[in-house]
């Protein structure tokens, strides 16, 4: 697809929108076969008169509001494309001048392999090396090409300055830039190696679940091309990680480790060793009595979590105590954040083993913690907050508190509203997977309790997934099964076995190692046949 402009864009869709025209000249041909044939029934209906004609209005008010939404849908398109233009037109700039004022001996110095010490590991290791190569006559492959190289660039500079929150807001922009350039995911190498990279981003910053969501469908898509088969088997090797930590490699950086650099020991997730040399820190951190109040109760955290790697409850029940007490101490410098992250792994501890009264009062005090109004990213402190308010919902209903349930939810509701309006205005939304989770969550509660809703939670959900990824996402594929159970409930057998199958088809690229996810979908379909 050529270069658009969004002039005639916008005059194609004010003049003939009805026909689908601007979705033509965008390429978006599936969309504008569709809106063309409901133009023309709707046409029919009404030119053949008779009792047909009544049902044409019908068709008249779904085509007004795509029209209308066409509208909006074009700002963001040209807007996303705007900027992006502008960002690359600098950086091909920044990368021509770095050219022409490097000397010879000094480029040749700067691509020799740069040796990775133990003590500082190389951040941009486990990054893609080189996006794949495309011919130079496209000039918008050259220019996927571009953006490809400029976020492995930013990714790399805001790893290194430890800015996770750059890191994946260049990895997400990418995704969402591909992903709307791309007619055809399945046949689009560059939106493969824009998941691998966000994958791989996922790890180097510690959020591994999001890093194997992510990685698993750039492998399912990068696997049928060979320009990417080097990237490919890079996600491949982590993802085998991911499945078996133990064999990750670490073992030959024991000895020049100490017991305060067990983050290092963590990033090769060796959670054994890990948390051992994270105990003697603690001993050592107490012994010094030095009143460092703030970095002990970081080091708990730390042993928080890699206990809950080992499976190992009640250690971490122990330092997560050990965190509140710090902060019970008068003048104690714990700061709120740290407590509430104490108290919220105390309350998923106590969930996990049954003990719902303890994980809502966990869940409770965790609530009374945050502070929207303090200093920092709003954004993602209102998702902190609905996470909280997803559990403290949860346990409210495990206990039969559904009134309680009902209130947190619909708080919960009200502040996903506001996120997801932002994200509409084009302002990033901090993990938008997470909050199609927490819509289909809340329709899945909505089955039994407020059935009139449950719809449009789904919807939503699709909608932030479609804008987010395309709506290739395990997020989306549950929001499909929600809404299987809600048609099964009102005896619609053929619609939910069609959302079973949608589901089924996102669990196979998002997440085709779970088989038994993949067979209990596949049961499912079969049963509704039968």
């Amino acid at each position: 697809m050529g270069e658009k402009n969004p002039r005639w864009a916008l005059g194609l869709l004010l003049a003939v929108g009805w026909l689908g025209a601007h979705r033509f000249y965008l390429g978006r041909h599936a969309s504008a076969v569709a809106q063309l044939a409901l133009s023309l029934l709707c046409a029919a209906l009404w030119l053949w008169g008779g009792p047909a004609a009544r049902y044409a209005p019908y068709l008249l008010g779904p085509i007004v509001f795509w029209l209308l939404r066409d509208g909006f849908w074009l700002f963001d398109y040209f807007r996303v494309e705007e900027d992006m233009d502008s960002r690359l037109s600098a950086f091909a700039q920044s990368q021509l001048d770095e050219q022409a004022s490097m000397p010879a001996a000094k480029a040749q110095v700067a691509a020799a392999p740069i040796p990775v010490s133990v003590a500082q590991p190389s951040i941009a290791a486990a990054l893609p090396a080189d996006p794949p190569p495309k011919p130079a006559a496209d000039p918008q492959i050259d220019k996927k090409s571009l953006a490809i190289q400029m976020a492995q660039k930013h990714i790399g500079d805001a790893l290194a300055s430890q800015d996770v929150q750059t890191a994946h807001a260049e990895a997400d922009t990418l995704v969402r830039y591909l992903a709307q350039r791309s007619r055809k995911p399945q046949s689009d190498p560059h939106l493969a190696m824009a998941y691998l990279l966000q994958g791989m981003t996922f790890y180097q910053t510690g959020q591994l679940d999001a890093a194997r969501k992510k990685l698993q469908m750039g492998v399912h898509l990068g696997a049928a091309f060979a320009e990417l088969a080097q990237p490919v088997q890079q996600a491949q090797v982590l993802l085998q990680r991911l499945r078996s930590p133990q064999t990750a490699p670490g073992g030959a950086t024991l000895p020049a480790l100490q017991p305060g650099q067990y983050p290092l020991l963590m990033q090769s997730q060796d959670w054994a060793q890990a948390l051992t040399w994270c105990e003697q820190t603690i001993a050592m951190r107490q012994a010094g009595q030095d009143g460092d109040v703030h970095d002990l109760a970081q080091h708990h955290l730390h042993a928080m979590e890699i206990a809950q790697h080992l499976g190992d409850a009640e250690r971490q029940r122990v330092h997560g105590q050990a965190v509140l007490a710090l902060s019970l101490r008068d003048g104690g410098g714990v700061p709120a954040p740290m407590q509430r992250s104490a108290l919220q792994q105390l309350g998923d501890l106590y969930l996990a083993q049954g003990e719902h009264r303890r994980a809502n009062g966990h869940y409770a005090q965790a609530l009374a913690l945050v502070d929207l109004r303090s200093s920092g990213n709003a954004a993602a402190q209102a998702l902190g907050l609905c996470m909280l308010l997803q559990r403290l919902a949860s346990t409210h209903a495990a206990l039969g508190e559904t009134a309680q349930a009902l209130q947190c939810w619909q708080r919960l509701a009200l502040y996903l509203d506001s996120l997801d309006r932002l994200d509409q205005q084009g302002q990033h939304m901090p993990d938008p997977e997470a909050v199609s989770f927490m819509l289909a969550d809340y329709a899945a509660f909505a089955i039994r309790h407020q059935p009139t809703r449950v719809k449009a939670l789904v919807q939503q959900a699709l909608r932030i997934q479609q804008r987010s990824c395309r709506g290739y996402s395990l997020a989306a594929a549950r929001a499909y099964e929600v809404f299987a159970d809600f048609l099964a409930a009102h005896g619609q057998t053929d619609a939910r076995r069609s959302a079973l199958k949608k589901a089924l088809l996102l669990v196979q690229i998002c997440d085709p190692d779970n088989s038994a996810h993949l067979m209990q979908l596949k049961t499912s379909i079969r049963g509704e046949a039968a």
